[in-house]
């Protein structure tokens, strides 16, 4: 089974060879390596050749290309699936890196088990060492951990530590969408299981790296929250057009509700945050719900009356979002 890496590479020269030493050390051997440079400004690139010079064995398998704009992370990707030639896909940040055997487990299972998506355990790298592996929702309901992404904040909606087969993306026309770049994996993930099958092995299968402060993801701004914003409405869009039956429509709708509560609890504008999303409300609770949210209510209490909601949806469903 032939599995693309796919590595964004921006503002990562203390961790790249970290990085790409893991990656070319898996004991899996049927691996493209793909690296897109993404107009880094410091030495991530040279160090990176220089990394791949000490791997003979893998050298043709890597490519390295170059954008010739800085692009972001969401376009970064997508250029990378489309460059990508196997027949599974998997991605990984530069600052992180991966155990040996990760590939060579993820293959397993899905040749095991058929299904189109399988999730890992990971374990965070911070300063002060390495957490205890962090387990992915163990519940085997496609749909149902499905329905709890929706939701947002209950299970990790992350790209990272899982292998897809590559025609999830190709075949059903599931594109990363440039300028979305903070919150882009709820974009994706959701509308990916939409059509995936999914299992999961509790092996740690990826180490995140806590302490790049200079990565892609490491600052918050309101340029942030409109990609957040823009990252629902792509959900929201979808839904819109392929839900035909509605199965998803009260996860979805919690979803919506839970950007509104976040947007109001850090004061960005409810005005533009309505522009962006899109959002109409369906139903007598969700139009109480969002009314309460955009309007003069207490926030405590706007809170309380979501939260009551979704708590009627999930029960007492434990998620994994460590994140």
């Amino acid at each position: 089974m032939k599995v693309s890496i796919l590595v964004p590479v921006y503002n990562v020269e203390r961790y790249i060879a970290r990085c790409a030493e893991s990656l070319f050390n898996q004991t899996h051997n049927d691996i493209e390596y793909l690296f897109v440079d993404d107009c880094t400004p410091d030495r991530s690139i040279d160090v990176l050749r220089s990394v791949v010079g000490r791997y003979p064995r893998r050298k043709g398998q890597v490519r390295i290309l170059r954008n010739a704009a800085n692009s972001g992370i969401g376009a970064v990707r997508q250029r990378l699936i489309d460059e990508s030639t196997g027949e599974c896909v998997t991605f990984v940040d530069s600052d992180d890196y991966l155990p040996p055997r990760a590939v060579e487990l993820l293959c397993a299972d899905m040749e095991h088990s058929g299904a189109d998506m399988v999730d890992g355990a990971w374990q965070r790298v911070t300063p002060d060492g390495v957490s205890p592996a962090i387990l992915p929702y163990q519940g085997h309901d496609t749909r149902r951990y499905l329905g709890l992404m929706l939701c947002q904040n209950i299970v990790s909606n992350r790209m990272w530590g899982r292998l897809y087969r590559r025609r999830l993306f190709t075949d059903n026309g599931i594109r990363l969408t440039p300028g979305i770049d903070y919150a882009e994996d709820y974009s994706v993930m959701s509308r990916v299981l939409f059509y995936a099958s999914r299992s999961f092995i509790n092996d740690p299968v990826y180490f995140y790296s806590d302490e790049n402060v200079a990565s892609y993801t490491h600052t918050t701004s309101t340029r942030h929250v409109r990609s957040y914003l823009r990252s629902c409405r792509v959900v929201l869009d979808f839904y819109t057009n392929n839900d035909t039956e509605g199965r998803y429509l009260t996860p979805l709708q919690l979803g919506m509700a839970n950007a509104i509560r976040n947007v109001r609890r850090i004061g960005f504008s409810l005005e533009e945050a309505d522009s962006l999303l899109g959002y109409t409300p369906h139903g007598p609770l969700f139009r109480l719900v969002a009314a309460m949210l955009r309007g003069r209510c207490p926030y405590r209490l706007a809170e309380a009356l979501y939260l009551a909601a979704r708590k009627m949806f999930i029960g007492n469903e434990k998620g994994d979002n460590k994140q």
